[in-house]
């Protein structure tokens, strides 16, 4: 999604009114304010949160710090809005769908992880890829705490904690829902990456 986003909108002069954020920041159009070059980092970040406290009413924007890097030396801040609780309540079935999917799928390959590829590990034994499960071929990638598995023929991947297959992170989640063909609306919806998957979870009240 980001490739489709427009340029921000640059603000080259002092930070801008809360009002004024509140009318230039809409869905898919950010305000990026850009710190003079002698800003430092502490600054920056004092910045944001001065001005998190002043857009607090609008749970829906969120205020980004970046620090500078080789094209743009100074910091800067970024003002985003996030999915409305209109939206995000309409796709709340559907993302209940996602979860339930999802914590399903990672109990099983947690499952077979610790059965199968974890006593390998811990043995020193040459564990081959791919790994076959009822009828389905995984490749599995393993890395501390985690493992990213991926059917080699649907394309679909899954971050799995193999320690806590319940658990749910945002971005884990997003990209599993991009890599299946049955959840684009929810995909389509999160235009703000893992911030919208974030506050749908949390206006769904989904640990």
């Amino acid at each position: 999604m980001a490739s489709s986003r427009p340029d921000p909108r640059l603000i080259s002069d002092d930070l801008p009114a809360p009002n004024t954020l509140r009318q230039l920041v809409v869905r898919g159009k950010e305000a990026k304010y850009v710190f003079p070059a002698q800003a430092t980092w502490s600054q920056a970040l004092e910045a944001a949160d001065r001005l998190r406290a002043e857009l607090a009413a609008d749970d829906d924007l969120l205020v980004l710090a970046s620090p500078g890097f080789h094209s743009q030396p100074a910091p800067s801040l970024t003002v985003r809005r996030l999915i409305g609780v209109d939206d995000a309540l309409r796709l709340r079935d559907r993302l209940e769908a996602l979860v339930a999917e999802y914590r399903a799928l990672a109990h099983r390959l947690a499952a077979l992880f610790r059965l199968h590829i974890e006593p390998a590990d811990e043995g020193d034994e040459l564990y081959q890829n791919p790994l076959g499960v009822d009828g389905e071929t995984w490749w599995w990638h393993d890395h501390g705490e985690h493992c990213l598995f991926a059917d080699l023929d649907s394309d679909t991947e899954i971050e799995v904690n193999t320690y806590c297959p319940d658990a749910i992170d945002p971005y884990f989640l997003l990209h599993y829902a991009k890599s299946t063909d049955r959840y684009g609306d929810i995909h389509t919806a999160c235009l703000e990456g893992i911030h919208d998957m974030a506050r749908m979870l949390e206006l769904a009240t989904i640990p």
